[in-house]
């Protein structure tokens, strides 16, 4: 595999959905927002990114193993309707190319599929601090709707990974976005700080399950 590969197995309609980037990392914080979202709104499937970019190993589930992968999955049962991206690996630390041109293939299929915000979720580790959240951003509406959902200004310093250049590059293609940070206590699976980003994500995009038909 010489460049990305995605495979799109179907063609979701949406309405100017927001993609929800979930990155692997500290506490779990993308792992549990993106399958609490996956699950209590019946997220479809329906493309799979494999890069030369990411780690070069294979992830093992019940005996059968493939690549490392970023799967999107389509929620049309809220509004707004969402892209749910969740990422098995990121690329090394030090491997600063490999973080841009991954970000950059996400970002152009997000444009592909009319998405009209770009919101990712992560952690970082503070185990002397209450848990909170705390917000990023590129558009001054995005933080305003965070900011009044509860979460605080991110403090002076650096966003390592996926998470902080997703949003930022987005804004390069006429993409607004944001970055929600949960601090947490647990570095492996901290699910009561990905709740408290849950909550906080929901509010701030207004989100509400459709009547059904």
């Amino acid at each position: 595999m010489e460049k990305t590969v995605l495979k799109a197995y179907s063609r979701p309609e949406l309405s100017e959905p927001f993609l929800i980037g979930c990155f692997p990392g500290i506490g779990s914080i993308g792992e549990n927002v993106a399958d609490y979202l996956i699950q209590m709104f019946d997220g479809e499937l329906f493309a799979e990114l494999y890069s030369p970019r990411l780690p070069d190993y294979v992830i093992v589930e019940a005996g059968i193993c493939h690549l490392p992968r970023y799967s999107f999955y389509a929620i049309r049962r809220v509004s707004p309707n969402l892209i749910v991206m969740l990422g098995d690996a990121q690329p090394s630390h030090d491997d600063y190319e490999a973080f841009y041109e991954l970000c950059e293939d996400i970002i152009i299929f997000a444009k592909r599929m009319d998405v009209r915000g770009v919101v990712s979720v992560g952690g970082f580790l503070a185990p002397s601090r209450p848990r909170e959240v705390y917000v990023a951003y590129t558009s001054e509406r995005l933080a305003k709707a965070f900011l009044e959902a509860g979460a605080k200004p991110m403090m002076p310093g650096h966003i390592v990974g996926g998470a902080g250049l997703m949003p930022a590059m987005a804004v390069e293609h006429g993409i607004e976005g944001a970055s929600l940070l949960a601090s947490v206590l647990e570095p492996v699976n901290d699910r009561e700080a990905g709740m408290k980003l849950l909550r906080v994500l929901l509010k701030g995009l207004g989100i509400s399950p459709l009547p059904a038909p």
